[in-house]
């Protein structure tokens, strides 16, 4: 992962510039899809088609259904989030645990990721996902989950069978960070008490949550707009008290 010698909220030439406000919340998302907010949601009600921007599947397109129970991380957050991953994805097993469209498993696989696990508990979007990986023709190196992700992370991610890399993306609604903060918490900490070495986390919150109520480590986070990133290389946290 490409690291900062600066902490990221306050970085230089990292952050794109943007004068947008996280939007307010006017009510509870879906919790197995990756809406934002619920009013970000009823703003993306237009179908749309979101770019895979590098790698070998460079140019090709997910698309957007434009459903109010899912939300997709903007192309150009997205890109940095890419550019600080730098080669993490090559070689990789990724777990995406909101998938939403599937577009940072797809990123991840076209960069060179060995396979992806999608979980996605709304069973329209997880059938959009199927589409999108049938088009693209990488049906061999996905696995869709249709399942609520707090009730199949501890077997997804428990001792590994092997050292690969995992690759891990949490990019929850927003409003469970406020609502279900201790189970996200869990999910964080079995990865990083299990990932193999070499693993990265990223996690995804709105700017206004503090992300020093996360499982203590060695964070590297960036604000765009109103989102914040935060990575983590499990191997850099261990023997903490987690």
């Amino acid at each position: 992962m490409k690291r900062s010698s600066s902490k990221p909220s306050g970085s230089k030439g990292s952050r794109p510039s943007s004068g947008s406000k996280p939007a307010k919340k006017r009510g509870k998302p879906a919790a197995g899809s990756s809406a934002r907010s619920a009013a970000d949601a009823k703003k993306a009600t237009k179908p749309t088609k979101l770019r895979i921007i590098g790698g070998h599947m460079r140019g090709r397109t997910v698309v957007y259904h434009g459903e109010e129970f899912t939300r997709p991380m903007k192309d150009n957050i997205r890109e940095n989030a890419f550019n600080i991953l730098n080669r993490a994805a090559k070689g990789a097993k990724c777990f995406d645990l909101f998938a939403g469209t599937g577009a940072m498993a797809f990123e991840s696989i076209s960069r060179g990721a060995i396979s992806a696990v999608m979980v996605e508990q709304n069973r329209r979007a997880a059938r959009f996902v199927r589409e999108t990986t049938e088009s693209l023709g990488i049906e061999s190196k996905v696995k869709i989950v249709t399942a609520d992700t707090f009730r199949i992370a501890g077997e997804l991610l428990g001792p590994p069978e092997d050292e690969t890399a995992w690759l891990v993306f949490l990019c929850p609604p927003y409003i469970l960070w406020h609502e279900r903060l201790e189970d996200l918490n869990a999910i964080i900490r079995s990865v990083l008490v299990n990932a193999p070495p070499g693993s990265v986390l990223m996690v995804e919150t709105e700017k206004t949550f503090d992300q020093d109520l996360l499982p203590p480590g060695d964070w590297d986070r960036r604000t765009y707009g109103g989102t914040t990133l935060g990575f983590i290389e499990p191997a850099q946290v261990c023997g903490m008290n987690l």
